[in-house]
Parts: C-alpha cells; structure tokens; sequence
C-alpha cells in the first residue's frame, strides 16, 4: 500500500456524495504545539528495536497536537479542541484565520483525552460560549464511570458546556453532512468523523512513519489495543477504497494522509 502526503495548510475541497453535490468545505489544521514534537520510541513498546532501527525512529516518531477547524454551510465547526497549555496555538490560529471563539458554531470531539479538550476551558470558564459540543454517548459515559478522582476536571470542562452539550451514536444523523464513524480502541467511545472525501480521525494513530506500514503495533495510550489495531485498519482500509483524506490529531505536518 502506497501513501503520500501533500502539503495542506488552507485547501478548499468540493465534496460529492452518492446522492448529491456536498457545499463547498474548507478545512484548516491548527497545530497547537509550537515546538516540534516527538513519540518516544518507549511509547510502542510491542514494535521491535529492528524495525525501529529500519525506520530510522530511533529518536522518535514525528507527531504533533492538532485540532481542525472545517467551514462548510455558513458554520464554523471545531473537531477537538486541542490541550489547552499556556502556549496553545488553538486561539491564536482562530484569531488569524479571522474568527473569535464566540464564532464557533460547534464541536465535534473525538474523545476525552485532556489534549482534546483542554482547550475548551480556560480560568474555569468556556472558551468556546456559542458553540454546541458533540460527544459520542459511549465516551462520555465511560468516563463519566469512572472515579471522580480520577476525571475531575473532565468533568469541569464538560459541566462549563452542560446546556449545550449534545451525545449521540454512530447512528444518529449528525448535522451539516458530518458522519460519526466508530474507531474505539484507544477510548471506549473514541469516534472519527467522516465529511464528504474526508475522515477526521482522532487518535487512530500516534506515529505514522510506523503504523501506516504496521498497524498492529499500539501505542501505550490505547486503552483496548485489540480494538484500537482492528478500527485503525478498518478506517485505512476504507480510506484505501474510497480515495479518502486522513486526518489525524497527532500527524506530523502536513497533519494528513491519502491511500493510494
């Protein structure tokens, strides 16, 4: 399987579906690390030293944090929220881009990893006061499930959205075109979002230099890593057979990748 990656800071992309032509749809990547980042080697512990060394990944596995911001139908629409850190690039990157976080029409968020959703709180308030805040059911339960102890400010951030938050499943008609697409694994409920030729994919993988070529190979975050290994060759699989852009919260730039 043959993958390449084309730089992509702002493109415009018309999208098609079977049934008829989908409005046009901007997609920007806002990396919020501002030095580059690094998977420790330590991180996969199941890929052999061999490959590591074959690879040339011996210092690391290139990544990043990112969120998306996609502009389709008149919305502004967030997918994760990065981690919130004092130099978080996530508002920075909205100021540039012209927009303020009272425009944020909504957010679509993969899972409850605090480098996905710290970004929505700052001094314990919402950032983001406009915006509707979409979680799969299942993620959002399973954490809420856990001790309190444990996801206290998890479920500060989310309490700061109480009154526009919004769960679904894979089933429910998602709005302006969006499709909720199972990928748990590396969270009970973590969910890609597919929008035309286009998955937003969360967290599917850590280091791409090595999971595109061997996908078996789970990084220590994935909590079930028997299903975390058959969602992200489900997800590849489909991307393969469809011509589908992957875009991924810990790409390294250009932050995507495209089966061929």
């Amino acid at each position: 399987m043959k993958k390449t990656a084309i730089l992509l800071t702002t493109a415009v992309l018309t999208l098609t579906n079977a049934c008829s032509r989908a409005p046009q749809m901007e997609i920007h990547p806002i990396q919020d690390n501002v030095q580059p980042r690094m998977m420790q080697r330590a991180l996969f512990p199941e890929a052999p030293d061999s490959l590591i060394s074959a690879l040339g990944l011996e210092d690391g596995i290139p990544s990043s944090v990112c969120a998306f911001l996609v502009r389709t139908e008149g919305k502004e629409i967030l997918f994760d929220a990065a981690n919130g850190a004092p130099d978080s690039q996530l508002l920075p990157e909205l100021y540039a881009l012209g927009l303020e976080p009272e425009d944020i029409d909504c957010i679509f968020i993969t899972h409850l990893h605090g480098d996905h959703i710290g970004g929505l709180a700052k001094n314990d308030s919402a950032v983001f006061t406009n915006a509707e805040l979409y979680i799969n059911e299942i993620e959002l339960e399973a954490w809420m499930a856990m001790p309190q102890e444990q996801t206290g400010r998890l479920r500060k951030i989310i309490g700061l959205y109480s009154d526009r938050l919004k769960t679904f499943t894979p089933e429910d008609v998602l709005p302006y075109g969006i499709t909720a697409v199972e990928a748990y694994g590396h969270t009970p409920g973590h969910t890609a979002f597919r929008i035309g030729g286009t998955i937003i994919a969360g967290d599917i993988m850590h280091g791409t230099a090595l999971q595109i070529a061997h996908p078996e190979f789970c990084a220590r975050f994935d909590m079930d890593k028997e299903k975390a290994v058959i969602s992200r060759k489900a997800i590849m699989k489909t991307a393969e057979e469809e011509g589908l852009k992957v875009y991924g919260m810990h790409f390294p730039a250009p932050f995507w990748i495209e089966a061929r």
